[in-house]
């Protein structure tokens, strides 16, 4: 196993791991070690059918069912299909899909502790994911700015999303109230330590956080569209060109991320992802 750095921040590249296999305890600890160091893992030209990917995401933790649960792949739920493909009949599409920062399933009380991406189709120009460290956004900030941070919380909403960015985007089917209500509003710490590195790291995205709920509603939402600024500046960003048959796991504890939209409607893009639950933040 080797694992090269992608970028100054965050993100590496794996060689010489074979993800449709299942991995020895030693092999298995090195991913995790390098998960926790890099906060996103790049695996080319991996061959991993459904099984496998359960089989490898599930033993990270707990496997988490997406509450659309007209993209999960029929007969296994655990794997959430991302697809533009109007053909593919098995799961609806979703055109542009998380085409803006946010964290996976921060809006539930016990959110996402990782995601694993397998690219099945990707466009031929375009389509890439951006990551940045919440980790290093932190520690950037000054110690004043710190100091206002700590000790404050947020209110995280699945239908947030929706309203602000999904329902937008052409040819978004709407989404049913009861999956609004199946996921109610949820409070978290606006910063939280990492369980496992130790590091301090801001929770909070444009796509599921409401508002910081100590603050009058201009204050936090002028603090909330700095902080958003600071943690997408280049210096805190991976950004990941991606290639048929990539897997990407990353550390939703430690990181947001977006979907480029700038491929061309005609273009296919299929992706299976895998979401390991994960425990409630903590201050």
């Amino acid at each position: 196993m080797r694992v090269e750095r992608a970028s100054r921040t965050l993100g590496a590249r794996v060689q010489g791991v074979d993800l449709g296999r299942p991995l020895d305890a030693d092999t298995f600890d090195s991913v995790r070690d390098a998960l926790n160091r890099h906060s996103v893992l790049v695996f080319p030209e991996q061959e991993v059918e459904p099984p496998a990917q359960v089989e490898f995401s599930a033993r990270f933790g707990r496997l988490k069912h997406h509450v659309l649960k007209e993209n999960l792949l029929p007969g296994m739920p655990e794997i959430y299909v991302l697809t533009n493909m109007t053909s593919q009949n098995e799961v609806a599409p979703r055109p542009y899909a998380g085409a803006y920062w946010h964290t996976d399933l921060s809006y539930e009380a016990e959110p996402a502790f990782g995601s694993v991406m397998y690219a099945v189709e990707v466009p031929e120009v375009g389509g890439d994911t951006m990551f940045c460290s919440m980790a290093a956004a932190w520690d950037a900030l000054s110690e004043r700015m710190k100091a206002l941070l700590e000790g404050l919380t947020a209110t995280h909403s699945f239908e947030h999303a929706y309203e602000t960015f999904v329902k937008h985007i052409p040819g978004t089917a709407p989404i049913d109230r009861r999956r609004f209500d199946a996921r109610p509003p949820v409070t978290h710490p606006l910063v939280h330590t990492h369980p496992e590195s130790g590091r301090r790291c801001l929770y909070v995205n444009p796509g599921f956080t409401e508002r910081i709920n100590e603050l009058p509603p201009a204050e936090g939402e002028a603090i909330l569209a700095f902080l958003y600024e600071h943690c997408t500046s280049e210096r805190f960003v991976y950004r990941h060109r991606w290639s048929r048959h990539d897997v990407v796991m990353w550390d939703n504890r430690a990181t947001m991320h977006k979907a480029v939209p700038d491929y061309d409607d005609g273009d296919s893009r299929y992706m299976r992802r895998t979401t390991i639950a994960g425990s409630a933040p903590r201050g």
